[in-house]
């Protein structure tokens, strides 16, 4: 009996508990109900301010008002129903660069939390900050003859202004270069560039052939006469960048033909003599194994009386028939022919491409298919040299404009630019892309170069912000 009443006595003590405790099972549960609701709205707003600010540096070029606008925009439409209003600013970091931050705060009124009053409305907050790195880009262009009858002229004319309009012309820095017999810098590198660069793709004259090389010259001191990839590189490499900044460097090269003009300091004097001439050689395409003798300071679309017009190329001093076997003319305003210290005719360049120096060796003749090679392997080795540079790399975008285009030219151009699409890909190094534009000339033409910089500008402008 007396254990019977002990066990009658623990039952009323499990009901007691048992009441006891399924209220607070209740409560945890409505807790648990809450939170997730609290975590959701996190989400949701985590996913919608990102969503802003990114929307809102993409579009900044347009001014922080419409930028704000198309901010809340997205953010709306991402968080759904019953959006909270967010605040859209726009700070700079410590180095000068563009931010654009986004806050927002949305009040959850809970389900169970409520019966205690200080947890009715719960405010739930997120806040992202996008920053945009400063842009150092290059842009070279093709302006010799043949983009004038293969529609490259229009093209360009109407492409490139709104290409550069997509950048900050108080916060970026870009150069515009030029080739066709010679090279040069039409806009250097800088702030305010967008209707000086506009300007001059406007006004620029499509004349001569084309010195699209991009080949180092180690022995050159003279950045204003150089290889157009060269010259580029350097203007990029003239900005400051301090520690830790945000920076993204580029270079766009666009052109309708092959490379296949090259640029050396030559002992042109004579015996004795030790100046040395900067000579550019090359500029034939495939069907004849001649090669130009151009002057790389005589620009064929300038009219300069110290230049003499010959075949319709200002700069073109001589033609290296069959290799140049008795040597070329140095000066266009000499008959001399190029002699070294020793008094001994110049008859080939000194190579650097490996394959050269194997065979046929140094010093390779003038014939345009060495020149070609050569002038090929010097661009490619300096477009790795540009994306290795530390501790800044640029990244390479190139175009080639035309319907007769050969593959192996377009070939070559994806290999400038490391695209991932071609074979010639290193995954150690910046991927950048090339752009065939081969509806031309036309409309179409113009709609696909267009095109091809849109989404150069998206590319740049994704990296641009972190």
């Amino acid at each position: 009996m007396f254990n019977a009443k002990i066990v009658k006595s623990d039952r009323g003590q499990t009901l007691i508990l048992y009441a006891l405790i399924v209220p607070l099972l209740v409560l945890f549960a409505g807790l648990a109900i809450d939170v997730g609701i609290l975590y959701v709205t996190k989400a949701k707003l985590s996913t919608s301010v990102d969503g802003a600010t990114l929307t809102g540096m993409k579009t900044l070029t347009q001014g922080q008002t419409t930028a704000a606008v198309l901010a809340t925009d997205v953010f709306n439409a991402n968080y759904g129903a019953n959006p909270p209003t967010p605040a859209v600013t726009f700070p700079t970091d410590s180095y000068g660069d563009q931010q654009v931050k986004v806050t927002a705060t949305a009040n959850v009124h809970t389900l169970f939390m409520r019966y205690l009053p200080q947890w009715a409305v719960v405010p739930v907050s997120d806040t992202a900050v996008a920053t945009r790195g400063k842009l150092i880009m290059s842009i070279v262009l093709d302006r010799s003859g043949s983009m004038t009858s293969d529609g490259g002229e229009s093209a360009l004319v109407s492409a490139v202004p709104t290409f550069v309009s997509m950048f900050s012309n108080s916060t970026d820095e870009v150069a515009l270069l030029s080739f066709s017999s010679n090279a040069r810098i039409d806009f250097p590198i800088g702030y305010n560039f967008i209707t000086p660069i506009s300007t001059a793709v406007s006004t620029m004259k499509f004349v001569g052939g084309t010195f699209g090389t991009g080949g180092t010259l180690p022995t050159s001191p003279n950045n204003t006469i150089g290889p157009p990839m060269a010259m580029a590189d350097a203007q990029n490499n003239s900005v400051t960048v301090l520690p830790g900044q945000n920076v993204f460097k580029v270079l766009v090269y666009f052109t309708d033909g092959l490379m296949n003009a090259s640029q050396d300091y030559f002992y042109c004097g004579g015996a004795g003599n030790n100046t040395k001439t900067l000579i550019n050689y090359g500029g034939y395409d495939a069907g004849t194994n001649d090669v130009a003798i151009l002057d790389p300071t005589c620009s064929p679309d300038v009219s300069d009386n110290n230049c003499t017009n010959e075949s319709g190329h200002i700069s073109q001093i001589a033609t290296c028939t069959n290799g140049c076997p008795t040597g070329f003319q140095y000066s266009s305003s000499s008959s001399n022919v190029c002699k070294n210290q020793t008094g001994a005719t110049v008859i080939g360049f000194t190579a650097q491409d490996p394959a050269l120096i194997a065979s046929p060796g140094n010093p390779v003749p003038f014939q345009r298919a060495y020149v070609t090679e050569e002038t090929q392997y010097r661009a490619i080795q300096t477009a790795i040299a540009m994306r290795t540079e530390t501790p800044i790399p640029t990244y390479i975008y190139t175009m080639g404009l035309g319907p007769d285009m050969a593959p192996s030219t377009q070939a070559f151009l994806a290999q400038l630019a490391n695209d991932p699409s071609y074979s010639t890909f290193i995954n150690t190094q910046p991927a950048g892309q090339f752009f065939p534009i081969l509806s031309c000339p036309g409309s179409a033409c113009t709609a696909e170069l267009n095109s091809a910089f849109q989404v150069i500008a998206s590319k740049i402008l994704l990296r641009l912000t972190q």
